[in-house]
C-alpha cells in the first residue's frame, strides 16, 4: 500500500471514530452525595436506632434510596464523641478531596438531617464554594444561617435547600426565609415546609415528601 492509500485509510478511520463518538457521547461524571445523619444515630452508635416516639431511624434505607437514583453516596456513622465542629472539618476535607480528584463542585451535595444539618451549615460556611449543593432537613434557614454566620465569622456559601416539617416543634415558629441580606452574597437559599404530621420523625426514613425535592435539588436522574 503506497503512502497516499495509507493516508486515505487513516482519514476514513478517524471519520468513523468521530461519528461513533458523536453517536455515543461520554457519560456525565457521577454525582456525589454526603449524607450526615441525626444525633440519635451518633448517640446510640447504631445505623438503625429506635426513638420512643418516632420509631426507627433508617440510615441504611435512606442511603439505599439515594444510591438507587444514581448517586455515589457516603453515609458514615460518626463516632460517639464527635463534635459538630470536628465533624464539619472532616466533611470539608472530604468535599475538597472529591474536588481535587476532579469532581466538579456542582456535582457534590451535602445532605444533613437534624444534627447533621447543623454540621452541614458549618461545612457551607467553612468551604465557601458557591456551587456545592446543600440540603438541610429540619433546621430553620432564616434563623440558622445568621446564627452560623455569627459563630463562624462568615455566611454559609452554596446552594442551600432547607426542608422542615410544620409539626416539628424545634422549627414550628420559624420565620419564612426571605434571603440573607448583603452578607449572604454566595448563599442561594430555598425553603420547603412539609405537612406530614410526623414531627421530627419525618426525617427518620426516606419519605418521598423530602426525598424527591432533595434528589431534584442535587440533580439526580439525569439519564
Amino acid at each position: 500500500m503506497d503512502a497516499m492509500n495509507v493516508i486515505r485509510v487513516l482519514v476514513a478511520a478517524l471519520l468513523v471514530a468521530g461519528c461513533a463518538s458523536a453517536q455515543n457521547p461520554p457519560a456525565a461524571a457521577p454525582r456525589h452525595l454526603v449524607y450526615l445523619h441525626g444525633r440519635i444515630v451518633q448517640e446510640q452508635q447504631s445505623r438503625r436506632p429506635r426513638h420512643l416516639e418516632h420509631g426507627y431511624y433508617e440510615l441504611d434505607e435512606i442511603a439505599a434510596a439515594l444510591r438507587k437514583r444514581g448517586f455515589v453516596v457516603s453515609a458514615k456513622l460518626r463516632p460517639k464523641d464527635a463534635t459538630v465542629s470536628g465533624a464539619a472539618d472532616a466533611v470539608v476535607q472530604q468535599v475538597r478531596q472529591l474536588m481535587r480528584s476532579g469532581v466538579p463542585a456542582d456535582r457534590i451535595t451535602v445532605v444533613g438531617a437534624s444534627m447533621g444539618a447543623g454540621i452541614a451549615f458549618r461545612v457551607a460556611a467553612r468551604l465557601q464554594e458557591p456551587d456545592v449543593r446543600f440540603a438541610l432537613l429540619g433546621p430553620c434557614l432564616s434563623v440558622g444561617a445568621p446564627a452560623v454566620a455569627a459563630e463562624e465569622g462568615t455566611y454559609p456559601s452554596g446552594r442551600l435547600l432547607s426542608i422542615r416539617e410544620e409539626s416539628d416543634v424545634p422549627s414550628s415558629d420559624c420565620p419564612a426565609w426571605t434571603g440573607g441580606g448583603p452578607d449572604a452574597a454566595h448563599l442561594r437559599g430555598r425553603e420547603l415546609v412539609l405537612e406530614t404530621g410526623l414531627g421530627h420523625g419525618f426525617l427518620y426514613r426516606p419519605l418521598p415528601e423530602w426525598l424527591e425535592p432533595v434528589l431534584e435539588w442535587a440533580g439526580g436522574d439525569e439519564n
